[in-house]
């Protein structure tokens, strides 16, 4: 064989056998959401990616009975792969009014996020403890 094919030959075989490198979802993205109980909400995810692992916090500002406070979870059990990612966080359900908390049945909830990046931009849906979706729509702000 001719060390020209061979030189092609070994760069084909390299090429099919490199892991496909996807976008990186780290950094801070501002996200969106309308609808549910609460009306339309922002929240700010944090996200570090490992391979194809995902972790972070979820922050975000809760407000009711004339007060407002910040509220931060933990991205739990997050993976990727492509541009496809999923992760779930862990609500506190403290500071909900009583009848909100009863409906819940505990002191917390879990909540899963599943989407697509490209870019600067994110979508996805938030599934919740009735396991009804609502879309949420973000930018990276870094």
């Amino acid at each position: 064989m001719h060390p020209k094919n061979i030189l092609v030959a070994l760069l084909f075989l390299v090429t099919i056998a490199s892991p496909v490198v996807g976008q990186d979802l780290t950094g801070t993205w501002e996200i969106s959401t309308q609808g549910g109980r609460i009306g339309p909400q922002t929240m700010t995810l944090v996200v570090i990616q490992e391979g194809q692992g995902l972790t972070g916090t979820l922050t975000r500002t809760v407000s009711g009975r004339g007060q407002s406070r910040t509220v931060s979870s933990d991205v739990e059990r997050g993976v990727i792969e492509g541009d496809v990612f999923s992760f779930h966080v862990l609500q506190s359900t403290e500071g909900m009014p009583p009848a909100m908390r009863d409906r819940i049945g505990g002191d917390s909830f879990s909540q899963s996020f599943s989407g697509t990046f490209k870019g600067g931009s994110i979508e996805g849906t938030i599934m919740g403890i009735r396991g009804q979706g609502r879309p949420f729509s973000g930018e990276r702000k870094n």
